[in-house]
């Protein structure tokens, strides 16, 4: 099983464990003033709650790392490969990558907003990669990823995880999903990895013009609390 990459990487979406382990209080509460077959069901409530936090928490501290990890071995990368990591935040997979990139390099893109991942700012990144031994390697822009203010068939490699769901506009996914296609390099390959959505960006992506589209589940690693809230991964070519 692959080790966590040295560094600190935050929690996805922090709001989501803590209002759902409120909830799991309020739920014990309600049980320490009930009685009979509803407190019984009130504490199932708060236990299932309490689960759903700590397979929230596992996935977002440990099971993403594995996946990842999977993703991006499964890929062959030579090691002199142009990657985007678009959403990088704290830089699990920009530095991921980074690491197979001995003769390559990895670029970052991010709006740096807190709420999508706790402690989320360019200088944590620029941390992490130091301690990774990758700073050399990777460069960072703040900027919208719907607008990439980057150059056409630039790179081999576009990922996301799960970044492009934070984007409640359909347009602006749909563009997001062009803009990948666009920096993308002929024959280059885009990895997302998102709750949210997949259909869709597979069906924009068969749109521009990519081919070997594909979607498919990443297993208990990619639970966000439960099976209901499963990252699914999203594989496409852009053609040569």
């Amino acid at each position: 099983m692959a080790s966590k990459l040295p560094g600190s990487y935050g929690i996805d979406a922090p709001y989501v464990p803590i209002l759902t382990a409120v909830g799991a209080v309020a739920c014990v509460a309600f049980a320490a003033m009930s009685g009979g077959s509803t407190r019984l069901i009130w504490s199932l409530f708060a236990v299932l709650l309490l689960l759903q936090v700590a397979i929230y928490l596992r996935t977002t501290m440990h099971g993403k790392f594995v996946l990842w990890e999977r993703v991006l071995s499964g890929l062959g990368l030579r090691g002199d490969e142009q990657v985007l990591d678009v959403g990088c935040g704290r830089g699990m997979v920009l530095l991921e990558a980074a690491r197979r990139l001995p003769e390559g390099h990895a670029v970052g893109i991010d709006l740096w907003r807190s709420r999508d991942q706790s402690g989320n700012d360019p200088q944590t990144t620029e941390a992490n990669a130091r301690e990774v031994g990758v700073a050399d390697r990777i460069e960072l822009h703040t900027g919208d990823m719907s607008e990439l203010p980057l150059p056409d068939d630039a790179f081999d490699l576009v990922t996301a995880n799960v970044a492009i769901q934070n984007i409640k506009d359909r347009e602006l996914r749909r563009a997001t999903i062009e803009e990948m296609m666009r920096v993308m390099a002929p024959g280059g390959r885009i990895r997302i990895v998102d709750i949210q959505y997949a259909s869709q960006y597979a069906a924009d992506l068969t749109a521009a013009g990519a081919r070997d589209v594909g979607v498919r589940r990443l297993g208990i690693d990619g639970w966000f609390g439960n099976p209901f809230y499963a990252s699914r991964l999203v594989e496409a070519t852009k053609p040569a």
